[in-house]
């Protein structure tokens, strides 16, 4: 139990150190944080809620990154439609 102890404890300082991390190494980081936590599942069950928690921000904040990026290079093509349509009705009473 005692190694299992140890490999919870470097999880958890993993985990701390995701929030200094910017975004190119965060990405890195969670892919070798998520390598680790499937090669020891024990390990796992001795993480703390807290613990959970910030691996979720570091997470979100992955995603928030992408997802800005995305928008960024996105073209605007809604505002580049201004094609005007004529909704006047021509009622012609013969």
């Amino acid at each position: 139990m005692d190694e299992n102890k140890q490999l919870c404890f470097e999880i958890q300082a993993r985990i701390s150190q995701l929030e200094e991390l910017s975004e190119t190494d965060l990405k890195t980081e969670m892919d070798d944080l998520k390598m680790v936590l499937l090669q020891n599942p024990v390990a796992c069950t001795l993480l703390l809620p807290e613990d959970i928690g910030k691996a979720i921000a570091a997470i979100k904040r992955l995603i928030y990154s992408a997802k800005n990026k995305a928008d960024k290079e996105k073209p605007s093509t809604a505002r580049s439609r201004k094609t005007k349509v004529d909704l006047s009705i021509d009622l012609a009473l013969d």
